[in-house]
């Protein structure tokens, strides 16, 4: 089997300076294994992140780093350690109008999850001495926290892309929906669904686009799979807080590979953009396509 020249663990030391020496850019992308409705694979949101990271550095250049499975829980400040132990303990969620529970997931306490995100950014500075890191946390906790850390030592604040330093290296603190929510909302506004759902069209379609088999919408079927957390609703309603079946039966893989497509796109002309601002030398970041 042929190896991925970007995937940091199958290079060797020669090879990885090489490749740094083209492209100082090291990918990360860091997510949750997460319930996201009975149809997705757990493993969405750490495969969305690191999939992009992958083919996006095949057109700029530089080293991805292994797939970090490692993310908070809830909205800022995010679930401690305690907090999350406290919620284990609890009966799970099996109303539709409640946000499923953890299980089958895991997660870990915000003073993990930043204490690993930013050792990660100081070795990647100090230690490996890249130019540039592209951060994604692609699962929205994740994403806001790695855009707090970047934020908080001299980036730009809010839920947006953040720009920043971090120990003299140039980072790129990225989420989910940074490059996409237009063509999702667009998507979402034609068909009548209304709302980004967690774990719906949009993410199964990104799920699809990585490999078919991470979507499978007959597993909705209450009568052939047990529903974690109780059948989907057919409809949308005032108060619901999960997908329906009938936003999933909006899915098309014609929608799945456009959206993949146009994100990656967007992500690697960022990136490129980025990194062109720290005047490499020519043979630094050429393009290449895919």
């Amino acid at each position: 089997m042929s190896r991925n020249m970007h995937r940091f663990e199958e290079l060797t030391p020669c090879e990885f300076d090489r490749e740094k020496e083209r492209a100082s850019i090291i990918y990360a992308a860091a997510g949750p294994v997460e319930y996201h409705e009975e149809c997705n694979a757990l493993g969405i949101d750490p495969f969305k992140g690191y999939q992009l990271c992958l083919d996006a550095a095949e057109i700029t250049g530089g080293i991805v780093f292994p797939m970090i499975p490692v993310a908070p829980a809830g909205h800022r400040p995010f679930l401690t350690g305690d907090e999350l132990r406290e919620l284990r303990a609890k009966p799970h969620f099996t109303e539709y109008t409640s946000v499923p529970g953890l299980y089958p997931g895991v997660f870990n306490g915000r003073e993990v999850c930043r204490a690993l995100y930013r050792e990660l950014l100081e070795t990647f500075a100090q230690e490996l001495q890249f130019r540039m890191c592209v951060f994604f946390g692609s699962h929205a906790p994740a994403g806001w926290l790695i855009k707090d850390i970047v934020a908080e030592s001299g980036g730009g604040g809010g839920d947006d892309r953040v720009v920043g330093e971090f120990c003299g290296m140039k980072v790129m603190a990225v989420g989910s929906l940074d490059y996409n929510a237009d063509l999702v909302n667009q998507y979402n506004e034609e068909h009548g669904i209304p709302r980004v759902n967690h774990g719906g069209l949009w993410e199964a379609a990104i799920n699809y686009a990585i490999n078919p088999d991470y979507f499978q919408p007959e597993r909705l079927d209450e009568a052939d799979c047990p529903q974690h957390y109780g059948p989907l609703a057919e409809e949308h309603f005032d108060g619901c807080r999960r997908p329906t079946r009938s936003e999933y039966r909006h899915f098309s893989p014609e929608f799945a590979h456009r959206l993949y497509r146009s994100t990656l796109d967007r992500f690697a002309a960022d990136v490129l953009k980025n990194y062109g601002e720290l005047n490499p030398s020519p043979r630094n970041a050429s393009p290449r396509k895919i």
